[in-house]
């Protein structure tokens, strides 16, 4: 059900009643029918299990809860990576049990070899891919450990629990798609509208671009969030029909320049925020002004964007990017010998910024129209699909540690297997390493181990209630057995659309699905009930105690590796291929950040100063292949090596951020910007607009510099 992204905001149009009624619509209804087709969904699978005399319903069902998403994008592609997840954990497990049974150090050894794997690519890939490891790595434990003492029969077991995770997929999948179908593709679309309105109030906002400098970390989480996320949804929806080429292009390129737009404006804001309220009044009078220039014209969108709409915002965009332009070349002619040579610089900055977010937001309405109308020429698509690709980039180290803890957490409970001699021990070992890869990624894994826990503990007692009275009273066939589950297979979907019961509703779906009594004939035994409840809480403990111990990086290591990975960025700009996009720099900067972030265990301080790092390091790295590009299209006899000299000081000093290198840097700069400045005056006219962009950009990196913006340097603990 969807409703126009404007039916809250116009009260000419419904009476209280009315909008109470959509408000139920809108928020309350898809909550209900997710849950209804939810629980359809485990019904149907756990009837087909037990119909066909599957040896393990439980898994079905299981299945059909982990893979079932509100739209139908997301179930397809869960679904799909759970397969091929599921694929290659019953081929290791078939090979390992079939050829390693008997050399059991062999076995343990390679068995921890493969966790450490699946979890290292679990963390190393983004959205269901990651999923799809992590399920090749449990699948082992699954399949391997109940048979290791009768490896004959791995493969009946392979085999049976391959069918059992299909039909719970293709229970999902069915009644996903066919009982109120819900497309991704929508999300998209809306998400894409109230993005590009957030964009439009954001620069609309001059209390917070000129006045208000405590607004920080509101116009970062405003501005910078839904990168990484909004990416995911357009992977999703990949796998719905009807969601074309033409579509994703538009897609990955609305969410490249939503990058571009997010730095511009911080890097704008951050240079705004060094002038003095009295001392640089005029310039602040004159920004104002261009400001209003860009406010006159959007004001009149900022509620609305139809396609009659965007098509006038568009053609006013153009005309005011003109207007602005001239504005502020004539604003710089004027205050070129009135100003100081810094303020006068800083000036150019902003200009150039100013003029650059308007560009930047003109390009990005002509996407976001050619994302609503799905047309374009045939040259457009070829050059879309060659520049824009999501990149991604995760840290080695933080790998290596997510493999290292997946690997030892198998470990450890294996020598509590082999010392106990405990029959149940083997379900302990499979919940520490199910606990382990599926946890591994979130942002605070033991917070969600403590809630998996209480969960796992709330299960066991309604599974209590069920094995031992519901079901042998009320179940006397498939039917009964399907419906007295129903309330709790409806539980458990309300508890996965609830982000704050996320840990929770895991561990709950996972320990009831294993306590409760769903198998072909009834048959329950308190003791086997108990013990393999105990198992299971020793193996929640395991899992929580790997991820204390293991949990040895420090927010402040995260921030120096994280500074060292932003300064490579910009010693790579200078010195690496200059075919460099910025499109790639955007991508991995806020990706590599974004991990750090939520894996780097970085608190809120240290994650909001990281933010700032990658913004400079970004507008940076960016001037610096501008310039570069610039220099290659000069003829090697009218370059200058000064400029040359310049990026190369920016690399030295990245590389060794002293006070003496910054120096250096400031001093081959200014030279650089004297040169131009002669060769601007007596150069050919063909090269003098290149000549004043190269000037432009180096203005910029020395703006950044003087007012101290913030680089990617450790000179404060921002972790206490």
């Amino acid at each position: 059900m969807s409703l126009p992204d404007n039916v809250f905001t116009d009260n000419r149009l419904f009476d209280p009643l009315q909008r109470a009624f959509l408000t139920w619509a809108t928020l309350d209804a898809p909550v209900l029918i997710y849950m209804v087709k939810a629980s359809i969904a485990a019904v149907l699978a756990l009837v087909i299990s037990l119909v066909l005399d599957m040896s393990d319903p439980r898994t079905a069902v299981f299945t059909t809860f982990l893979v079932m998403q509100p739209q139908s994008g997301l179930v397809f592609s869960k679904s799909y990576y759970r397969v091929l997840g599921t694929i290659a954990g019953v081929i290791v497990s078939v090979v390992l049990v079939g050829f390693f049974a008997q050399q059991r150090e062999l076995f343990i050894a390679l068995f921890a070899l493969w966790i450490g794997i699946a979890t290292a690519a679990g963390f190393k890939f983004r959205n269901f891919q990651a999923y799809g490891f992590v399920l090749a790595g449990y699948t082992l434990c699954i399949v391997a450990l109940p048979v290791i003492d009768r490896p004959e029969e791995v493969f009946d077991v392979a085999v049976a629990r391959f069918w059992e995770v299909l039909i719970g997929i293709l229970s999902a999948t069915f009644v996903s798609d066919t009982i109120f179908p819900r497309k991704l593709s929508n999300s998209l679309l809306t998400t894409e509208r109230e993005r590009f309105l957030n964009i439009i109030d954001t620069i609309l906002d001059e209390e917070a671009l000129f006045f208000n400098k405590n607004t920080s970390d509101t116009n970062v989480a405003k501005f910078s969030s839904g990168v990484i996320g909004l990416n995911a949804v357009r992977t999703n929806s990949s796998f719905e029909s009807g969601y074309d080429q033409k579509t994703r292009q538009n897609a990955n390129r609305l969410n490249q320049e939503y990058m571009n737009l997010s730095t511009t404006f911080h890097s704008l804001k951050n240079i705004i925020t060094t002038m003095d309220a009295e001392k640089d009044r005029e310039l602040l009078e004159i920004l104002q002004k261009s400001h209003a220039i860009i406010a006159r014209t959007l004001k009149k969108y900022h509620t609305t964007l139809f396609l009659e709409e965007l098509n006038s915002l568009i053609s006013e965009l153009l005309r005011t990017k003109s207007e602005l332009k001239s504005f502020l070349e004539q604003a710089r002619c004027r205050q070129k010998d009135i100003i100081d040579a810094d303020a006068y610089n800083r000036f150019v900055s902003i200009s150039s910024l100013m003029t650059r977010l308007l560009r930047e937001l003109y390009l990005y309405a002509l996407i976001y129209l050619s994302f609503m109308k799905h047309k374009d020429s045939k040259k457009h698509k070829k050059e879309l699909s060659r520049i824009i690709r999501f990149e991604t980039h995760t840290d080695n180290m933080l790998v290596a540690v997510a493999a290292l803890r997946g690997s030892g957490v198998l470990l450890v409970t294996m020598i509590f297997w082999i010392f106990t001699g405990w029959h149940y021990a083997t379900l302990s070992v499979t919940l520490s390493v199910v606990i382990g890869l599926l946890l591994g990624t979130l942002p605070t894994p033991l917070i969600a181990v403590y809630n998996f826990f209480k969960g796992g503990v709330a299960a066991v007692v309604v599974a209590g209630v069920y094995d031992f009275y519901i079901i042998p009273k009320y179940a006397n066939d498939i039917v009964t057995l399907a419906l007295v589950l129903v309330p709790v297979f409806a539980l458990v979907a309300w508890l996965t659309t609830q982000p704050k019961w996320s840990g929770i509703s895991l561990g709950f779906v996972f320990l009831f699905m294993y306590q409760c009594t769903l198998d072909p004939y009834y048959r329950v035994d308190t003791g086997v009930f108990l013990e393999s409840t105990l198992a299971y809480m020793i193996g929640i403990l395991f899992a929580g105690g790997a991820y204390l111990l293991v949990n040895f990086w420090s927010c402040s290591l995260m921030q120096k590796r994280v500074a060292r990975v932003l300064r490579k960025q910009i010693i790579e700009a200078c010195e690496e291929r200059v075919e460099m996009q910025r499109s790639a720099l955007e991508n991995t900067g806020r990706d590599l950040v974004q991990q750090f972030s939520t894996q780097g265990r970085l608190n809120i301080r240290s994650s909001r100063v990281v933010y700032e790092w990658l913004l400079s390091t970004l507008e940076i790295a960016r001037a610096i292949i501008v310039i570069r590009k610039n220099m290659k299209k000069i003829e090697y006899g009218y370059r200058s090596f000064k400029i040359a000299g310049a990026l190369k000081s920016i690399a030295v000093y990245f590389k060794n951020p002293l006070e003496s290198n910054e120096k250096k840097l400031m001093t081959s700069i200014q030279e650089a910007l004297s040169v131009l400045d002669q060769k601007r005056i007596s150069s050919e006219q063909r090269y003098q607009k290149r000549y004043l962009a190269i000037a432009d950009e180096l203005v910029l990196i020395r703006t950044i510099f003087i007012y101290k913006i913030k680089l990617p340097i450790v000179k404060e603990d921002t972790c206490h």
